[in-house]
């Protein structure tokens, strides 16, 4: 008899539990919305983060081609010298009636993936564009390269295309 109460109370207390944990499961509407709300806000913050890990990786991998493009520049003669401008996302040769622009770029990455992620994707998946145009923005060449030093040696033959034809 006092097994039977004892099952009976232990019974009794699993079914309250596992009810008690079934309208824990149910939310209010309120909590659902608020739930969703910290769900894409936190999402938009990651998101966010990325693309400014992306500009900061731009700058950072331009870094060693604009001491490059100085280094070029000191060794032409001072009449065939250009102008170099650094903006945030590229950088630009200025000559008389052309200009070359060297861009860093991702050509896949991931907007929601972790810092190791997108370490991953730059390794992997980063390039450099060398683009050639007329005073009118029109591109006359345009390459692509992997690597700083392949940039490098790209943009030194667009430099000999322009000072000596």
């Amino acid at each position: 008899m006092y097994i039977n109460i004892l099952v009976g109370i232990v019974f009794i207390a699993l079914v309250v539990w596992i009810v008690r944990n079934f309208l824990h499961s149910l939310k209010s509407p309120a909590r659902i919305m608020e739930d969703e709300l910290n769900q894409r806000r936190e999402k938009q913050e990651q998101i966010s983060a990325n693309l400014e890990r992306i500009r900061d990786t731009g700058v950072k991998k331009l870094i060693p081609v604009n001491q490059a493009l100085e280094e070029m520049n000191a060794a032409l003669p001072e009449e065939k010298r250009f102008t170099i401008e650094n903006n945030r996302d590229s950088v630009a040769i200025i000559f008389e009636k052309t200009y070359v622009e060297i861009t860093h770029r991702l050509t896949q990455f991931s907007l929601s993936g972790s810092e190791q992620d997108f370490s991953d994707d730059v390794s992997m998946h980063q390039s450099f564009l060398v683009e050639r145009k007329d005073e009118h923005g029109d591109v006359i060449t345009s390459r692509e390269a992997e690597t700083e030093e392949e940039t490098i040696r790209i943009i030194a033959r667009e430099i000999a295309n322009v000072v000596e034809p």
